[in-house]
């Protein structure tokens, strides 16, 4: 893919921007543990210009500490849709960055075609909690994930660093505690900041897209969000964790398309 950066506000913000193919503009907001999604993004850059900004804290994308509320959160979000022109177009977000996507959604109900959301954060269900992943063991977050067997690795294993170099390992292990320690800074204690006092404004047609054995985000949640957003679609997939388009890029990118066409 295709790799820039863009300053924002005055250089508080640089952002790393991954784009590839041509053709319609989709921006696609990524979740905490999708290192793996290069072949799901290439699937729906075959029909469209995909946009792919990383997050402040993740990749070479800064300004994290600026960021003290899901206020700063939201206007960081608008801050880069300015930046980067971006308008009319798909928005798709996953896990952290569905939550920013519906957000975003809900704030400029008028700015995108379409909408999907992948497993996102945002709400709070008592009775279906999700847990609290920030302290858990490595291998534990990896069984909440629910791979169901795809050889794509959310983030490097314990098992893998062990098999490669010393000096990769660490830096594999330094690139996860940023990027946890961002997700922190949106998430933490709970994954929930008021959407739900808000998804009613979502206008945009909306997709939900789950795996039935998401042990980070339970299946539940996708119904909650269909309650919320008028006339939103949801699909739920069998034998998929946490990261459905990560395990099958095929399948997830091919039932987008559909929903965009």
């Amino acid at each position: 893919m295709r790799r820039r950066m863009l300053s924002l506000r005055g250089g508080m913000f640089e952002v790393e921007v991954l784009e590839e193919g041509d053709g319609p503009q989709l921006l696609y907001l990524h979740g905490i543990w999708d290192a793996g999604e290069q072949e799901f993004l290439e699937r729906l850059a075959a029909r469209h210009t995909v946009i792919a900004p990383r997050l402040p804290g993740f990749g070479a994308s800064t300004g994290e500490r600026q960021l003290m509320d899901i206020h700063d959160v939201i206007y960081y979000g608008l801050d880069l849709l300015d930046g980067l022109g971006f308008e009319d177009g798909p928005l798709i977000g996953h896990c952290l960055g569905g939550m920013l996507a519906a957000e975003l959604a809900a704030v400029q109900p008028r700015r995108f075609g379409k909408l999907v959301l992948m497993a996102p954060f945002g709400l709070w269900n008592a009775a279906y909690p999700v847990p609290d992943f920030f302290s858990a063991a490595p291998d534990e977050v990896e069984g909440w994930l629910g791979r169901g067997g795809s050889p794509h690795l959310a983030s490097p294993s314990p098992t893998r660093t062990a098999n490669v170099g010393e000096e990769e390992a660490i830096a594999e292990a330094l690139t996860r505690a940023k990027s946890t320690a961002a997700a922190a800074r949106f998430l933490w204690p709970l994954p929930n900041h008021g959407l739900a006092k808000r998804a009613h404004r979502i206008s945009a047609p909306t997709l939900l897209v789950w795996g039935d054995s998401d042990g980070i985000c339970p299946p539940q949640y996708g119904r909650d969000f269909q309650q919320l957003i008028a006339g939103a679609q949801l699909e739920t997939l069998p034998g998929l964790g946490h990261l459905p388009h990560v395990q099958q890029p095929e399948k997830v990118g091919g039932l987008i398309e559909d929903f965009l066409r």
